[in-house]
């Protein structure tokens, strides 16, 4: 595996190298950068595997770099984005609900090595450019705007994402490394993304409509048609009837209290 690294910290950069070095000795670095103007030279010469890609470069942002090459490249080229801020960031949230893979400075070599692994094995990547289109959006429009955070990207086999708005999300059901979400359109085929649940939950528990009822379910809670917290029974609003866990039930039954006010 080849890869370009365009990275403003020499530290980083050299951190990088050495994991690489240590954990995943098949990678090989050709080229670094550290700003748009070597960034380009650097990413529209020699073609690599994989772009490791800063956010925030000396001379602007990622966003800048990417326009100037050639959208064919960019589309067939594996990407793997980096950025200091922390998980609270609403950077990490746009990342996050892009779907592209990222790392949180400093870099884990664990995770590294992991998102190296999936950049890999995502083929093809038809779905980059708007994955790319919906990150610049979300970066330029931070979590507080009202619709920053309105649609959630699925994955599904092969490698095809799919993006759901979250209002036609009735609830998520843990199934081992799976997650089935069940749709307002479709009551008995759930769509199913080969992610865990842990991979959609910190995202979904911010929106104040979602609230996880048991350790594999998720549900919206406008779609609830009942609720008896003795019995910690949910009916919603298809007629699906779930059970609460004792913890989920004392959590839904106080969101039902503090709206009553």
């Amino acid at each position: 595996m080849t890869i370009h690294l365009v990275e403003d910290n020499p530290q980083v950069r050299e951190l990088v190298k050495s994991m690489l070095t240590a954990h995943y000795p098949s990678a090989r670095v050709l080229g670094e950068a550290e700003g748009i103007s070597d960034g380009y030279e650097l990413l529209s010469g020699t073609p690599a595997d994989v772009w490791l890609l800063d956010i925030e470069l000396l001379d602007g942002t990622v966003f800048d770099l990417l326009d100037r090459l050639d959208p064919a490249r960019v589309e067939n080229t594996g990407m793997i984005f980096l950025t200091a801020y922390s998980s609270y960031d609403y950077v990490v949230q746009a990342l996050r609900k892009s779907a592209v893979e990222y790392l949180l400075k400093p870099v884990d070599p664990v995770l590294l090595c992991a998102a190296l692994d999936k950049v890999r094995e995502q083929a093809p990547r038809k779905f980059l450019l708007y994955q790319l289109d919906e990150l610049r959006n979300l970066v330029q429009q931070p979590i507080a705007s009202t619709h920053a955070l309105e649609k959630l990207p699925v994955y599904l086999s092969k490698g095809v994402v799919r993006y759901l708005d979250l209002g036609d999300v009735v609830y998520l059901v843990a199934d081992g490394e799976l997650t089935h979400f069940h749709l307002v359109q479709d009551k008995e085929r759930p769509l199913t993304s080969v992610r865990n649940l842990g991979f959609y939950k910190t995202t979904l528990l911010e929106k104040s409509t979602f609230k996880q009822v048991s350790k594999s379910c998720l549900v919206n809670t406008k779609f609830i048609a009942r609720f008896d917290p003795s019995e910690h029974q949910i009916v919603l609003t298809n007629g699906v009837r779930i059970t609460a866990s004792r913890r989920g039930g004392q959590d839904l039954g106080a969101f039902f209290k503090g709206m009553l006010g």
